[in-house]
């Protein structure tokens, strides 16, 4: 009988150590998933990665960022290999960049040769961008969104999720302004003429991330040996940490610099205002006020489903406009989850709409007051 139990055990113990490491590719916009040649690339990574890490991978081809990002959020990839935006945004879920290559991108708007404007409010202009979840797509937002403008700035704004497609439209005359990779944009002024209206900040263009919780720090060190010296795909790959992707963090879905009736504050200014008795709200979910606030902050969380973007729709969402003080010249302090995170900029522009007239927007939010050293509280049980 023991013999059995023994046996079953070790079995089991055999399936467990079998499962495979589940490896998350997020494919470029020039990778069609159905090309062979793509397929045998990515091969190549997850043998090198086998042999690295002595475990049988399993590859999961992404064509949408989203897809994988929620996907890592849930937790069920082990590595990721990816754009940058992809690698920026599940650092928040646990995942420590390991590797990035060596190539990077930038992005440029172009302008065509008879526009004489610019990227600014009331532009009227007609703009033509690359696939909303790519790379250079969600820097272009990120462009966009940090300018503060919107929708109604423009004639006409149109994703497209063929490369290319943005200065096509821009050389037979339907947009005025078109997103590209600083290379294509240069190479397009020179032959058509125009000219660049604005160079965004280059980013490594693929990188690799693991998560944390199933491979552990001696394994991430391997890897990154590893696949320096031989990773599959002919890329020089060098070793990466968090800190070469907060910039992207930052850039990505980014607040405006500066919201109009508001007054945008520093930690230290918050800190100094909160001392004085002027009420400072979190809007953040409970969850993440639970785990740590700022000391005194009072819960009004915003429960947000409209689009992260200047001219959102206030009606999609909720929040508590009768939990703020009833007097409307009383100063108030907004803050959330930093400067990607909306919910601070849309409830502090919807106390100003209501009426309040001395509204706060503390626009780094608790990412910024940790980062100055102050201290922070958790929920009392």
């Amino acid at each position: 009988m023991i013999r059995v139990v023994t046996l079953f055990l070790l079995l089991i113990s055999a399936t467990v150590s079998a499962a495979p490491i589940n490896l998350g590719v997020v494919l470029d916009q020039n990778e069609p998933i159905t090309h062979s040649n793509t397929d045998a690339r990515y091969r190549s990574l997850a043998a090198e990665v086998e042999k690295a890490l002595g475990e049988p991978v399993r590859i999961q081809y992404f064509t949408r960022a989203f897809a994988a990002i929620k996907q890592a959020r849930d937790g069920s990839l082990d590595i990721v290999f990816g754009p940058a935006h992809v690698i920026a945004n599940i650092t928040k879920y646990k995942y420590e960049p390991i590797l990035k290559t060596d190539e990077v991108i930038a992005l440029a708007f172009v302008a065509s040769p008879n526009y004489t404007g610019s990227l600014s409010a009331k532009s009227a202009a007609r703009l033509g961008l690359p696939d909303y979840e790519s790379l250079i797509g969600g820097m272009a937002r990120s462009e966009i969104n940090s300018r503060g403008l919107a929708k109604a700035d423009f004639a006409r704004i149109r994703f497209h999720n063929v490369p290319g497609v943005p200065l096509y439209g821009l050389k037979i005359g339907s947009y005025d302004l078109a997103v590209a990779t600083s290379d294509e944009a240069k190479a397009w002024v020179a032959s058509n003429g125009g000219r660049i209206v604005l160079n965004g900040a280059p980013v490594p263009l693929r990188a690799m991330s693991v998560n944390s919780a199933t491979i552990s720090v001696a394994l991430q060190q391997k890897l990154v040996n590893d696949l320096k010296k031989n990773n599959g795909l002919k890329l020089t790959m060098n070793a990466a940490s968090g800190a070469d992707f907060k910039g992207i963090a930052t850039m990505l879905n980014t607040t405006p610099n500066a919201l109009p009736g508001a007054t945008t504050i520093k930690a230290a200014e918050a800190k100094t205002m909160i001392e004085k008795g002027i009420k400072v709200f979190d809007v953040r979910v409970g969850e993440e006020y639970d785990v740590s606030h700022v000391p005194g902050a009072i819960h009004l969380p915003y429960g947000e489903s409209s689009a992260k973007e200047v001219d959102f729709d206030p009606a999609e969402d909720k929040f508590s406009l009768n939990q703020l003080p009833a007097d409307k010249n009383q100063a108030l302090i907004m803050y959330c989850d930093g400067t990607i995170c909306w919910k601070s900029y849309k409830s502090a522009l919807m106390a100003i709409r209501a009426g309040w007239k001395n509204v706060y927007w503390f626009r780094g939010g608790l990412p910024e007051w940790k980062e100055a050293g102050l201290p922070v509280e958790a929920r009392k049980k």
